[in-house]
């Protein structure tokens, strides 16, 4: 058990040392594709809650305990995030995509320009998309089950007289603490298994269920490494974003001219700045780690699947000569 734990902190190391020399080798790079697509991410994360409560609900008040028969009242309130997180959605594969199209050039010591990047994104998105629906959709179906579960033994427990339970938010909150316990392990797993799907989809194009059956092969051996890894950066994702949410939320940042404040002002900025440096690295050390699970299990990265990257670098550099010509 010693052993394993060393050998893990070990190649924690190492991934993280190679996830940052990848990344300042070639630091404007990622941080220009970061820009553009990461920092909107993280900046509306942080934001949004404070300004959907001051447009829906402008009494809200934090400290004093809300009536969730308020929320989502009406239908604009319901298709106001759902518009959100389709926009999150699109900005987050194309984040990977390029990202991680990136980094397997660089690893390779291929050069790497923004605009064959931003083409990859025709090539990925697919695979990638078919991955987030498939996923999301496993994920969506345990969490409802779960629920369901949840209500009819509450249901059934209230009918036999050995619960009484009433709609507050205290009660939901009793309700929820348990669930949370159940529920966040079992996902969490699932995330673990799954953390090299969207690599997979990228760099093998590999599509739905595949990449999932792909990922969960790859990791099998160093769930712990991946695990330390998932709960690491989301503790520091949850932290920055949703602790600079929080902050705004409570001053009510969003209310009358609060937002002008140069302590909002420098909040959002920290969290949102810090919050896309986060994920970006994230994103890149996810194809060091794709790298060395594949060594580990005795696997190089397949003549073909190079000589395809390396073809579309030339066909998208081609392209983009052929263009500047024509202009």
């Amino acid at each position: 058990m010693s052993s394993a734990s060393t050998e893990n902190r070990s190649l924690w190391k190492e991934i993280l040392i190679s996830t940052r020399s990848l990344f300042k080798a070639n630091f404007g790079h990622f941080h220009v594709l970061s820009i553009l697509f990461l920092l909107p991410i993280s900046f509306s994360l942080v934001v949004y809650p404070s300004f959907h409560l001051s447009l829906f609900h402008p009494d809200y008040d934090f400290i004093t305990q809300p009536e969730l028969s308020n929320f989502f009242d009406s239908s604009f309130e319901i298709i106001v995030p759902v518009a959100y997180t389709l926009f999150l959605v699109l900005l987050f594969l194309c984040a990977v995509a390029t990202i991680t199209y990136s980094a397997v050039h660089a690893s390779y010591d291929r050069p790497i320009n923004f605009i064959s990047s931003i083409k990859s994104i025709r090539n990925s998105f697919s695979p990638l998309l078919s991955t987030f629906i498939v996923s999301q959709t496993i994920y969506t179906s345990i969490a409802l089950i779960f629920a369901l579960s949840l209500g009819f033994i509450v249901q059934i427990l209230q009918s036999l007289g050995f619960l009484e339970l009433k709609y507050d938010s205290n009660n939901l909150l009793f309700l929820l603490i348990p669930a949370l316990i159940v529920l966040v392990p079992a996902l969490l797993w699932l995330q673990v298994n799954w953390s090299l799907a969207y690599v997979i989809a990228v760099v093998e194009s590999k599509w739905g269920f595949e990449t999932l059956r792909r990922s969960s092969y790859l990791v099998k051996g160093k769930r712990c490494l991946v695990l330390s890894r998932v709960i690491f950066f989301g503790l520091v994702m949850v932290g920055l974003i949703g602790g600079g949410s929080m902050f705004l939320v409570i001053v009510s940042a969003a209310k009358g001219q609060q937002w002008r404040s140069a302590g909002v002002i420098l909040q959002t900025a920290q969290c949102s700045v810090m919050g896309y440096l986060g994920m970006s690295q994230f994103l890149v050390g996810n194809v060091v780690l794709y790298m060395y699970c594949k060594g580990l299990n005795g696997e190089k990265l397949p003549l073909e699947i190079r000589d395809k990257f390396a073809g579309e670098y030339v066909s998208l550099l081609l392209q983009e000569e052929k263009n500047h010509a024509i202009v």
